[in-house]
């Protein structure tokens, strides 16, 4: 091993780092509040994924903080590492983070537990070739992948193995500590798959620091700041040290040979001359592929419930059965369910929590009487959406599609790989990643939040969609504010929701079509600003739903008789409505039916089960709902008794015809006075959400109670014919009844639906 003296800095300085500002000087670790709440006491396993504020203006936006310990004592520190720029960003001691509490954690940015012992600079980790100049346009987007790519990571028992590639070639890396003298050391350990020759690497940073050379060892010293930060590398191979810009340390890879390990020790402290004289030196791992291979699981056995049937519900058609999660648990685990979906045995499931798992449940059958619960993945960002191909579990996660892989059959992950982590994304909290679906063609699709402000990166308020070999992320829409979930259709139809806020009046269920804008102005991403939009499949006043979930297409015959129809969900008030649509004159409109249902949680994801054929819901409440549980997961159970509800909503000439699943009394469904007609519209501006307003006075709040002439029963007895000679496209109208099916059973029921065209009428 050979060390060669200082050469020049080749380091440029960058935008990136003049936009986020430069390291600030070290201080001695200074431990923050001990003080933990409900987040922080879950065990969040061998790593978290998240954002990390390290000052202001310096927050890094995909981060992976590995859970580091030392000794006896097990003493806690950790390392971060930006998945972005390939860059460990910090390392401190006392604990892994301190999670934000806003919103139950879901605004706000984490933080370390720990005043950090050391950072590095904003920008690549690694140089390439000899380029140390930022490639990226702006500092929301990762490294191209000639510079270099995240792959993912591997778990061996609680060692994290990071696996990603610089300049094509492929990097093995684990973080570790140790204490020594009382001085706490940090880690690097990695290797190459093939030969490396005049590869650049950053190990720290120290502002106003002096580079000092001693054979292995480097220190920047700062004598006016009393600080050092030093460093020192072992493993076979010839290295130089150079100082960067912004008071970085460098090591060069003059030359190292493939699969050894290269390891570096950093630490910092005092500016005693005799930083280093007392640290014995550390064994170098031989090799690290051996730890790519799992060696048993981290979870235990599985945990058993028994889910509850329903016992009450009358004579209805459909009622709730719960599948009731193991909380609590020896984990801490918070469970806040936010995607599902069954695997090939539809026994079993897969489902995520906002939280950061992924739980596999199994014994889902028609008792339910036991559960077992089995703490599969941990560590995730934000998971809202979860998706099973070929077995295999995909989750949308804040920083991008995670493809979850259990190599040794334990039923715990241990290989989390980065399927794209293509999105962009900032600080701001509403930005979530949501939903996940696959059309025929295997594509994945998603949804990403906006920031409620202006769009600043690419998918900001964007439908997305991932190449079925995750090579590729491209937008199909946007305008969009806080779509929380999505549907595909048995022939690739493609619905959103979006939730009432800026330049959104009301809740609102769209049909997507490609390159459509869809009212947000702020993340319309073309200039000019459009001035018009693409009108919703429907819209829904906050009477109905306050806060939209995702939508469902009915795949089973064995749910009554709804098959092939939509349903939506709803987060904020906890309910399940029957969608329904028509196209006219080429344009397509509908509305939605509540049903009769009561769930413990917001309901934000739903999936037929392909094997009794009923439809599972999951969701959560952070905010804005009227959910009892802060995580529930229910199965909505066809009885077998006759459905008399209403279906759906044709617009005719002068009519409504609404369609009912039963046949009626007559009597009751020709009595006017049984019916009740409201329409009104919204105003699409800038300011949270709309008033109602009247359609015949635009400028007067409120609703105009609309005629009914007549109502004319069908000769099947299935669909009334509602005569409203002021018929008119209208963004809100309520149709609200009360009538008997024919076998006597009373239907109280209202419905809203858009109208965007009357047959016969003239366009507008």
């Amino acid at each position: 091993m050979k060390f060669l003296s200082p050469v020049p800095s080749r380091w440029v300085g960058w935008a990136v780092a003049l936009w986020f500002g430069n390291v600030g000087a070290l201080a001695a670790p200074a431990e923050m509040s001990t003080n933990k709440w409900k987040w922080e006491l879950m065990d969040n396993g061998p790593f978290f994924t998240s954002n990390l504020e390290l000052g202001k203006d310096r927050t890094a936006l995909k981060v992976v903080t590995v859970r580091l310990t030392d000794g006896p004592d097990r003493e806690a520190a950790a390392m971060a590492f930006d998945t972005m720029t390939l860059r460990w960003v910090a390392g401190w001691t006392g604990g892994l983070l301190h999670l934000p509490k806003g919103r139950d954690g879901l605004e706000g940015v984490p933080k370390p537990w720990s005043s950090p012992a050391w950072t590095t600079p904003f920008g690549p980790g690694w140089s390439h070739g000899a380029e140390w100049k930022d490639p990226r346009a702006t500092v929301n987007e990762r490294l191209p992948d000639a510079w270099g790519k995240w792959h993912g990571l591997h778990l061996q028992g609680d060692t994290v193995v990071l696996d990603y590639s610089v300049g094509g070639v492929g990097v093995l890396e684990r973080a570790g500590f140790r204490r020594v003298n009382g001085r706490a050391i940090f880690s690097r350990e990695f290797q190459f798959d093939r030969a490396v020759r005049g590869q650049s690497v950053v190990i720290g940073a120290l502002d106003g620091g002096q580079l000092e050379i001693r054979g292995a060892m480097a220190v920047l010293r700062n004598g006016a700041a009393n600080q050092t930060f030093a460093a020192q590398v072992s493993g076979a191979g010839k290295y130089e040290w150079s100082q960067g810009a912004n008071g970085s340390l460098v090591l060069g890879l003059t030359s190292v040979p493939k699969n050894r390990a290269v390891r570096v020790e950093m630490w910092s402290g005092d500016a005693s001359p005799q930083v280093a004289s007392d640290l014995p030196a550390a064994p170098v791992s031989k090799d690290l592929r051996p730890l790519l291979s799992p060696k048993g699981g981290r979870w235990g056995a599985p945990l058993v419930t028994q889910g509850r049937l329903a016992t009450s519900g009358g004579d209805g058609a459909y009622v709730v059965d719960t599948l009731t999660p193991p909380e609590p648990n020896p984990y801490q685990s918070w469970l806040r369910f936010s995607g599902f979906d069954f695997f090939k045995d539809p026994t079993r499931a897969a489902i995520c929590s906002v939280s950061g798992d992924v739980w596999l449940v199994s014994g889902i059958d028609a008792s339910l009487g036991r559960l077992e619960w089995r703490r599969f993945a941990t560590g995730l960002f934000q998971p809202l959406g979860l998706k099973i191909v070929n077995g295999l579990v995909y989750v949308t996660c804040r920083d991008g599609l995670i493809r979850l892989h259990d190599q040794n059959g334990d039923g715990e992950a241990d290989f989390y790989e980065s399927f794209n982590n293509d999105v962009t994304i900032t600080p701001a909290y509403h930005e979530f990643c949501l939903g996940l679906e696959t059309d025929r063609a295997g594509n994945f699709y998603f949804n990403k939040g906006g920031n409620l402000g202006e769009a600043t990166v690419p998918h900001h308020g964007t439908l997305n969609r991932v190449s079925k070999d995750g090579a590729r992320l491209d937008v199909v829409g946007t305008g969009l504010r806080a779509p929380n979930g999505l549907s595909i259709g048995p022939a690739d139809e493609i619905t959103t929701s979006d939730n009432e806020g800026n330049w959104v009046p009301a809740s609102r269920v769209n049909l997507m079509t490609p390159g459509g804008f869809f009212g947000h102005v702020f993340t319309a991403h073309r200039t000019p600003k459009p001035t018009t939009y693409d009108g919703p499949l429907f819209w829904l006043p906050k009477i109905a739903d306050n806060s939209s979930g995702g939508q469902a297409w009915v795949t089973s015959e064995r749910w009554g008789p709804f098959t092939g129809d939509l349903l939506h969900m709803s987060y904020g008030l906890s309910s399940l409505f029957k969608a329904f649509y028509e196209t006219v004159d080429g344009v397509t409109q509908g509305g939605a039916i509540k049903f009769p249902l009561k769930f413990d949680s917001g309901v934000m994801r739903g999936r037929f089960s392909p094997g009794d054929g009923q439809m599972y819901t999951c969701g959560l409440v952070v905010w804005q709902s009227n959910g009892a549980q802060k995580g529930a997961f229910h199965r909505v159970r066809y009885t077998g008794k006759p459905v008399a509800l209403a279906r759906d909503v044709a617009v005719k000439a002068g009519a409504v015809e609404v369609r009912f699943t039963a046949p009626l009394d007559r009597a009751s469904v020709e009595d006017v006075a049984n019916w009740s007609v409201e329409r009104w519209n919204y105003r699409w501006t800038e300011q949270y959400g709309s008033a109602e307003y009247s359609v015949m006075d635009p400028n007067r709040k409120g609703h105009d109670t609309m005629t009914v002439r007549s109502v004319t029963l069908s000769a099947d007895g299935r669909s009334a014919r509602v005569e409203l000679p002021d018929l008119a496209p209208v963004m809100q109208q309520r149709v609200k009844f009360a009538v008997k099916s024919a076998a006597g059973q009373p239907i109280e029921q209202e419905l809203w639906h858009t109208i965007h065209r009357v047959p016969g009428a003239e366009k507008r």
